[in-house]
């Protein structure tokens, strides 16, 4: 697992970008022209798989060697980034890592489950903050309130192709 994500911190970003952009298109292709079955056995491989790669990535894999640093400040990565432009990359590192929990989580829910992506980004948050919580804890990580949002937008990303499926199904039915 941590050769994916070595694969996309050493490219550089505007084929991270373009990588991101690609297999967007592919999964939202996927998910309206696999049938209803098929479609449901792929969206709960990839949602568990996302899992894993999130957990693996966050808090599975690394060396308690963190600090009980916490930063709440929200956007304060922003302010870092003028001076040290690394900062970017890891925003956008944290947002692609819950794209695919996004992509997936909604195709992977019961059919006659109301409100999806609400739900679909709740968890993707409340996963985030349980990562940030843990690295903070067992020492793993420095907690911080950018994380959280940046995996939150990577999520809400993620539910755009399941947004994008819906509404082009229902204007076929019509």
């Amino acid at each position: 697992m941590m050769n994916i994500y070595h694969y996309f911190y050493v490219q550089p970003m505007n084929m991270v970008y373009i990588e991101t952009a690609v297999m967007f298109v592919v999964w939202t292709v996927l998910m309206l022209i696999l049938p209803k079955k098929p479609r449901r056995i792929f969206a709960v491989t990839g949602l568990c798989l996302s899992l894993l790669l999130i957990l693996s990535l966050t808090i599975l894999k690394r060396n308690s060697n963190g600090s009980h640093d916490v930063s709440l400040i929200p956007f304060v990565s922003f302010t870092y980034a003028k001076t040290q432009p690394e900062f970017y990359r890891t925003m956008y590192m944290n947002i692609l890592l819950f794209i695919p929990l996004g992509m997936s989580m909604p195709f992977a829910l019961p059919k006659k489950l109301k409100l999806k992506p609400l739900i679909t980004i709740g968890t993707g948050f409340l996963l985030s903050v349980v990562v940030e919580a843990c690295q903070y804890v067992f020492i793993l990580g420095r907690c911080e309130t950018d994380d959280v949002i940046m995996n939150t937008i990577g999520v809400s990303i993620g539910v755009l192709s399941y947004l994008i499926v819906y509404l082009i199904r229902i204007r076929k039915e019509k």
